[in-house]
């Protein structure tokens, strides 16, 4: 599923329009960027926890050049299922 489609679907069962639809996108989208940069966690009742996993900095050697590289640090975010969702999902 890509997004214009995700999105349909959301004007579908929600009865809004898609502007609208794209402003609550945006705003769950800001709210994640700006919790997990901070190391905190967001749990959606019902839908699963986003989490943020900090990847420490690295040395690397270059394949092409053969020097060594400072990698710096990262922040990925791991989607944990919650239970009512996986109940859902096997139904």
């Amino acid at each position: 599923m890509d997004y214009k489609q995700f999105r349909k679907r959301l004007c579908e069962r929600l009865g809004r329009n898609s502007a609208d639809i794209d402003a609550l996108v945006e705003g769950l989208s800001i709210v994640l960027r700006q919790s997990c940069a901070e190391l905190d966690s967001v749990a959606v009742p019902a839908f699963g926890t986003f989490a943020p996993r900090k990847h420490a900095e690295a040395i690397v050697d270059d394949l092409s050049t053969g020097k060594k590289m400072l990698v710096p640090p990262e922040i990925s975010i791991e989607f944990r299922p919650g239970a009512m969702l996986l109940k859902r999902l096997r139904q």
